[in-house]
């Protein structure tokens, strides 16, 4: 009998042992993923007067606990009216605000399209046309712009709202059919159950198709969002018999894993399959081929390959073709014609993805042959980067003659960044004649297309008179509407007008504001404008620890735009120069006196600071 407490126990424990070691495990796969806020909404929308919906509470609720246990802090919207889902979009806009946040916005349930634009349908609203949409139903939009105010570094976007059409009366049946495409902004990726225009299956299980297999794949260790939504698309093509194609937009600067490989793993996943040369030459031998065998015999020997998924896509629309599916109506220009869309947008994004401010040089070599892919297709982003590339020598040797060749070929489609760039050689004869008349024309029509570097451009001419009349309020007018739009360098230039006040009244504070955005997007010269503000006490408090700390990341900034700064005639107080020694020794660049001299140890400093 005395031994019976201790059997006892240890009988609890071998009971407990188990779900510990789950925990402990889950813990170690989620370390990561803790170390960073991830928040997301998710709506879903059956309950519809008319028109019902069967899955859509299902898939939500499949997102939500899937999300949940992949770290994220799930929000939730069930059978939402339009104020519900306003206040949520609201809420969610608020737990945003943390910096370096990963957001996700998860919809599923009836979304329509009116001129372009999407609408998520609410509860509890009467649609009889297209006036009623836009005034009664929540825009896509809306949700976009709080993700685009948050300080987020990446936004995912999922919309399983390509439905059966409910509203097939009048007009409606010409005019509004699945979702339209949206330009995702910089890192953000928009992802659709299907392609642009379509319709989707709600699903005749518990589940639609596409939030089924999304689900199980988010869930996967070590898979990028690449990899997520490739075999995502896979799986609802197998699933719908070749119906249904799942679409992405993306415009990612950045690597992120649901569920990241644990640190004894291998570590974080490889950016390019180590056969990806490989892959690159055996798709070059059949990629104008209209072979379903030869594709699937590629995505057999490359399954996780960047052109694997392509490859499927054509098998699909070859299939379709021969046999009259619903995606037959989009064959009538041939399969080329049809896979323009699909095939080049879906290369243009893998390069993206590839091509980091700080990639490598093999990423580059590869995102520069993705371009080139989806350039020969036509698409006149990837023209641009392919221009883009061998400007900057990334991925390439740098060509300026060549560059314009590819920036005038975009131009001509109306590519307003290639006109902005293209105009750029012209104003300054580097790749192309120099022509101020053809620069201005340039300049002119890409400002008028909405591009922020050709307002840019077109207000420093304006700002000097420089081929036209000099006009500074012209100048700070197109710097505003630029700035405003997130460009650094009009954001450095309308705060140096500020501060003097040309074009308008001076304000030293707000040139202030003006420089600390433009610094956090990397402006190398409005790092150094904000140290310098710092350093006297110019529209902000005298702050020599601010001007210092300034100092070096204009070091780091300035030397990955491939510039150097002199700091031996900059002008810095001794205060700063104390301060800048100070903190290099805190790194342990510097172990001399902080007296304020930049002698040759302080100057071997600042570079291995420009190195790092």
């Amino acid at each position: 009998m005395r031994f019976r407490r201790p059997l006892d126990a240890w009988t609890r424990w071998l009971r407990v042992a188990p779900v510990v070691a789950l925990a402990l495990i889950v813990i170690a796969a989620l370390s990561p993923v803790l170390a960073e806020a991830r928040v997301a909404l998710v709506i879903g929308n059956g309950s519809y007067k008319s028109a019902r919906l069967k899955n859509p509470r299902n898939d939500a609720g499949l997102m939500a606990r899937t999300l949940a246990s992949a770290g994220f802090e799930v929000m939730t919207v069930m059978d939402g009216t339009a104020d519900d889902m306003r206040r949520a979009i609201s809420d969610f806009g608020t737990r945003l605000q943390t910096p370096g946040a990963v957001a996700l916005f998860y919809y599923a349930g009836h979304g329509v399209q009116i001129e372009g634009d999407n609408y998520l349908i609410p509860l509890g609203v009467e649609i009889n046309d297209s006036s009623d949409v836009t005034e009664f139903a929540v825009p896509l939009q809306s949700v976009m712009r709080t993700m685009a105010r948050s300080q987020t570094r990446l936004n995912i976007v999922v919309l399983d709202a390509c439905r059966d059409n409910p509203f097939t009366a009048g007009e409606w049946t010409a005019t509004v059919t699945g979702l339209a495409s949206v330009v995702a902004p910089s890192g953000t990726i928009i992802a659709y159950a299907t392609g642009p225009g379509d319709l989707a299956a709600d699903g005749t299980d518990n589940n639609s198709p596409y939030t089924a297999a999304l689900a199980s794949e988010m869930l996967q260790s070590g898979a990028t969002l690449e990899d997520v939504f490739r075999a995502t698309r896979r799986h609802v093509l197998e699933r719908t018999g070749n119906r249904q194609t799942p679409w992405e937009h993306s415009s990612l600067v950045s690597q992120f894993s649901f569920v990241p490989k644990p640190a004894g793993d291998g570590g974080a996943v490889a950016a390019l399959p180590v056969d990806a040369v490989a892959e690159m030459q055996a798709w070059q031998a059949i990629k104008g081929r209209n072979d379903p065998d030869a594709l699937r015999r590629h995505i057999e020997r490359f399954p996780n390959g960047l052109f694997s998924e392509l490859a499927a896509v054509r098998i699909a629309k070859l299939e379709a073709l021969r046999s009259q599916t619903p995606w037959s109506w989009m064959m009538t220009g041939g399969i080329d014609a049809s896979e323009r869309i699909a095939a080049a947008s879906a290369t243009y994004d893998k390069a993206l993805m590839l091509d980091a401010d700080n990639a490598a040089a093999a990423d580059l070599a590869m995102a520069f042959k993705l371009y080139e892919e989806a350039a020969a297709e036509g698409l006149p982003a990837a023209l641009y980067r392919v221009g883009r590339a061998y400007d900057k020598g990334r991925g390439v040797p740098r060509d300026q003659l060549e560059a314009a060749r590819w920036y005038e070929r975009a131009a001509h489609l109306n590519y307003a960044p290639a006109m902005a760039a293209l105009g750029t050689m012209h104003e300054f004869g580097e790749g192309a004649a120099p022509n101020l008349a053809e620069a201005l024309r340039l300049y002119r029509l890409a400002a008028d297309a909405g591009d922020a570097a050709g307002m840019t451009s077109l207000a420093f001419l304006y700002s000097q008179g420089k081929g036209v009349a000099r006009n500074t309020a012209e100048a700070r007018r197109l710097y505003q509407a630029a700035a405003a739009k997130g460009d650094p360098r009009a954001m450095f230039n309308l705060a140096l007008m500020t501060e003097r006040g040309e074009g308008g009244r001076a304000d030293a504070a707000a040139a202030a504001t003006l420089l600390q955005s433009a610094a956090e997007r990397g402006h190398a010269g409005a790092t150094v404008e904000l140290a310098r503000l710092y350093d006297r006490g110019r529209g902000v408090a005298r702050d020599p620890v601010k001007a210092a700390s300034y100092v070096l990341k204009a070091t780091q900034s300035a030397h990955r735009d491939g510039r150097s700064i002199d700091f031996a005639s900059s002008g810095w107080t001794f205060a700063t120069r104390r301060h800048i020694q100070k903190q290099l020794a805190a790194e342990g660049l510097y172990a001399g006196i902080a007296h304020g001299v930049f002698n040759a140890a302080t100057r071997q400093a600042l570079i291995a600071v420009a190195r790092r």
